[in-house]
């Protein structure tokens, strides 16, 4: 996926679709309101025949917008204005990219990241945007032996902001959500790999390439390291499979010298061969 930021007209945007908002009570965002003068109040029409009431969540796609250059406008639906937070947000651009994946359209402008969000400035609704849409993109098809056949992907994503100044800022934002979206995309990949593929030994070897990547210090304790440090409890649980365990440690040393560590301890469990046996039947396939 392809992010970038723009500021301007949204109503003088080329895309394959432009996305706006609309609160509750079909009260238009700043956008959509720019968009509806310039098609001549084609969206308060759409709206006034009860086609869309602002629903959080809702969506209305409509083709070829008399005056408006792009392809299609998606109306989103931003819920009550005085209840639209952080929560809001995020679900007016699930909505959306749920909306845009049945189009077809390969390229968006979202203006979702121009709506006021109390507390919360610019940079905080690009760098969600990019999560949220990454996410709602997702899809694991490594294991298919063939390819299903679907609509063209979205390829490219205009994150639309009110003022040229902020677009500094959201290019830094874009930077950051995009490692954030990433990271969360191996991990589902990793939760995704049936456990006779993604073994400890598999998950260490992933480990040792995101350190190469990134620059960062590892150590894998082989099961004699762990034997040495009376890891008991961990080899226990190995002793139920013929994999060898891996406790795989990854260090990155970016922060201030005087600034205390930070400490993540992941469970990095590849199949639990007593466990599931013992568990009932009802959605054992979840676990």
């Amino acid at each position: 996926m392809e992010f970038s930021i723009k500021s301007g007209s949204p109503e003088k945007q080329r895309s394959g679709c432009v996305v706006v908002g609309v609160f509750e009570s079909r009260r238009l965002s700043v956008s959509a309101q720019a968009i509806d003068d310039s098609s001549k109040n084609y969206l308060s029409e759409m709206l006034r025949r009860g086609d869309m009431e602002g629903k959080l969540g809702s969506t209305l796609l409509l083709q070829t917008v008399p005056g408006i250059p792009s392809d299609r406008v998606l109306l989103v639906g931003l819920g009550r204005e005085r209840d639209f937070h952080e929560a809001s947000f995020r679900a007016s651009l699930a909505a959306a990219i749920k909306a845009l994946r049945g189009t077809g359209t390969t390229e968006a402008t979202v203006c979702l990241t121009d709506v006021p969000l109390k507390k919360r400035d610019t940079a905080w609704k690009v760098e969600q945007a990019v999560i949220v849409i990454t996410e709602g993109c997702y899809r694991f098809t490594r294991m298919k032996s063939k390819a299903s056949e679907t609509r063209r992907a979205l390829r490219k994503v205009v994150l639309h902001v009110s003022r040229r100044n902020e677009i500094g800022a959201g290019e830094a934002a874009i930077a950051r959500g995009t490692a954030i979206a990433e990271g969360m995309n191996l991990a589902k990949d990793l939760g995704n790999l049936p456990g006779n593929i993604c073994t400890p030994s598999y998950l260490a070897d992933e480990a040792g390439d995101l350190a190469k990547r990134f620059g960062l210090k590892i150590e894998v304790l082989e099961q004699r390291d762990m034997e040495k440090l009376g890891m008991g409890s961990l080899l226990s649980v190995a002793r139920g499979s013929r994999q060898p365990p891996k406790l795989i440690i990854l260090e990155y040393h970016g922060g201030k010298r005087d600034s205390a560590p930070v400490v993540l301890v992941g469970k990095g469990v590849t199949f639990d061969t007593g466990g599931i046996s013992i568990k009932p039947a009802t959605e054992m396939d979840e676990m």
